[in-house]
């Protein structure tokens, strides 16, 4: 999108920028930054616990991920500005939209792609997994409306799921939200006719949420996942295309095959 617009980007997500240490090797992957950590650890004569070596180790790779980004959107042709926020937050988020509005300029565009899961089945959630699902989706919504003058909008797009349409074992917490991502798209279209506004109800992408395990279960499964590129691009293009573009979008493994 950055390539295609030359646009200026505010990036907001729960993430600090979490240095990378200096005698750590640059571009490990999660299992080997676990073991340096853990060697350095050891080295120094530290007891250091699994849980905080995860925690440590997923911190510096999401540091250098947004680093990559910030960096790809610049080298693209872009503007981009990272704001550590909590999406669901109205008072932080709040704060961080009156930074970027006075170093960016009006917000005309949003793209709302939070989100986490607590698979489990139904009989089996509790009711603080299902406001741990609601949050980032629902919560973050409510919050990015009360704070952005939706008038000024000339794009909107969501990242929903699949799940909303036809559902999946241990989300139903994440279809619904999912599924309130879309019927507000369709408010929002209402409202703001002139806006493109499109809620993508995303297949499983070979990434981000999609974990080693998961990945394991759609093999099982016989669904394909998206690439990221295929899925970058149809995304931006979905973006660019304005009111071509139909206010709900499914989008499965096919476009890995053009």
């Amino acid at each position: 999108l950055a390539a295609r617009t030359k646009a200026r980007f505010a990036l907001l997500g729960r993430s600090a920028i979490t240095p990378w240490p200096d005698d750590l090797e640059a571009g490990l992957d999660e299992k080997a930054l676990r073991g340096a950590l853990a060697a350095r650890a050891k080295a120094k004569g530290e007891k250091v616990s699994p849980a905080a070596l995860n925690k440590q180790a997923r911190a510096l790779l999401s540091g250098a991920e947004i680093r990559a980004t910030l960096s790809a959107i610049e080298q693209a042709g872009g503007q981009a500005l990272y704001v550590p926020t909590d999406v669901a937050d109205p008072a932080a988020l709040k704060a961080a939209l009156d930074n970027i509005q006075s170093t960016l300029g009006p917000v005309t565009g949003l793209v709302h792609g939070a989100g986490v899961l607590a698979d489990k089945l139904i009989r089996e959630k509790t009711r603080a997994q299902v406001e741990t699902v609601f949050a980032p989706k629902i919560a973050g919504l409510e919050a990015l409306m009360s704070v952005l003058d939706t008038g000024q909008l000339k794009t909107i797009a969501f990242f929903s799921s699949v799940a909303a349409r036809y559902g999946n074992a241990g989300q139903a917490d994440y279809a619904m939200a999912n599924e309130i991502l879309n019927r507000m798209a369709h408010w929002l279209k209402a409202a703001h006719p002139d806006a493109a506004v499109t809620s993508i109800g995303w297949g499983p992408w070979d990434g981000g949420m999609v974990d080693d395990s998961l990945k394991a279960k759609f093999a099982e499964m016989g669904v394909a996942l998206i690439p990221r590129d295929a899925g970058a691009r149809l995304f931006a293009d979905a973006v660019l295309a304005g009111g071509a573009c139909p206010v709900e979008l499914i989008v499965g493994s096919e476009i890995a095959h053009g």
